[in-house]
């Protein structure tokens, strides 16, 4: 009901776009806390508690940054804080690690339990260390070692947009600032560059853009914005903060990226969020809607908005040049 409530007020051009995107990453927040919750719960009937230990869920991607649409999936990675060899208490007790795993991948059933109206949501835990070929819930320590001896550069990027979503507020705090120190850690900027620069033609090849409106993954669209952000944020270690609106005003702030990168991301993220409600696949929006969605984003009719898109495009590539173009400057 809420999400359908927050889709009625973009319908109706009652709230800007970001406000909504931040709407439905705050109502999957929510669900993602009560749910945790209630299966835990459940759970300890069973296997009782690990004294010491702590489940965190970490939100990657739009959910990290706060910025999901109607159709978004859910970026989760499951890590867990526990004392060595401890186990846990109850009439069927546990390993910390099994018991973790377990729990994660009910918590994981829940999110994406069926109902009347469908899935509640897409449940995307790719972004953990090693992929499927690793554990669904992780230990800290484990991960630690993962990112900082074995993980991509796109991993790295990845972690950029990493949020803690669930576990008590010291742990949290502990993961965070794991975080942080992982992605301050010291690069190499040209290779750290050439590598994104290589991700992001292998994303191309492998998954073009569905149509010239798709302005997420053609050039110069919010992927390629992304793609610099990320590469600025591991290569300076400036504006280390999951919301890219955030990262790019301390971007600015240093003169690593021009003012206007945050009215592109503007422009494109609220074209983003209403063409998921009101678009087709290739994101184009029927005619009936082409008002509504100028309108939405700040423009008198479609023709203008495109023109400024295209213009936003133009300046994003550029930008993504620059950057990436650092992998043969030293």
């Amino acid at each position: 009901e809420r999400r359908f409530a927050l889709g009625v007020q973009l319908l109706a051009a009652h709230r800007d776009p970001i406000v909504i995107a931040e709407g439905y990453s705050d109502l999957a927040e929510a669900a993602i806390v009560a749910l945790a919750d209630g299966v835990r719960r459940e759970f300890e009937r069973t296997h009782g508690k690990v004294a010491g230990g702590e489940l965190v869920m970490l939100g990657l991607g739009r959910l990290g940054g706060r910025a999901l649409t109607h159709a978004s999936d859910l970026d989760l990675i499951y890590l867990f804080d526990a004392p060595a060899g401890a186990h846990s208490d109850g009439a069927k007790p546990l390993p910390a690690t099994d018991y973790y795993n377990r729990l994660a991948s009910r918590i994981g059933g829940a999110l994406a339990a069926p109902t009347p109206a469908g899935p509640l949501y897409d449940v995307d835990t790719r972004l953990r260390p090693q992929a499927a070929q690793g554990m669904l819930a992780v230990s800290l320590a484990a991960f630690e070692g993962y990112q900082r001896h074995e993980a991509w550069t796109w991993e790295h990027m990845a972690l950029c947009r990493a949020r803690t979503l669930t576990g008590a507020d010291e742990v949290r705090q502990k993961v965070q600032d794991l975080i942080c120190s992982i992605l301050k850690a010291p690069g190499d900027p040209a290779k750290i560059a050439a590598d994104a620069a290589a991700m992001r033609d292998e994303m191309a090849r492998h998954k073009p853009p569905a149509r010239p409106l798709d302005i997420k993954l053609g050039p110069g669209g919010l992927v390629d914005l992304e793609f610099a952000v990320h590469t600025l944020q591991l290569t300076t270690h400036v504006g280390l903060d999951p919301r890219l609106e955030v990262a790019l005003a301390a971007l600015v702030d240093e003169g690593l990226i021009d003012e206007g990168a945050d009215r592109d991301l503007r422009l494109l993220s609220r074209m983003l969020v209403v063409l998921r409600l009101v678009g087709s696949k290739g994101m184009e929006p029927a005619e009936q809607s082409q008002g509504l969605v100028a309108t939405l984003c700040g423009h008198e009719d479609w023709p203008s908005l495109l023109e400024a898109v295209g213009q936003a495009r133009q300046s994003i590539a550029a930008r993504w040049r620059q950057v990436k173009g650092m992998r043969n400057a030293e």
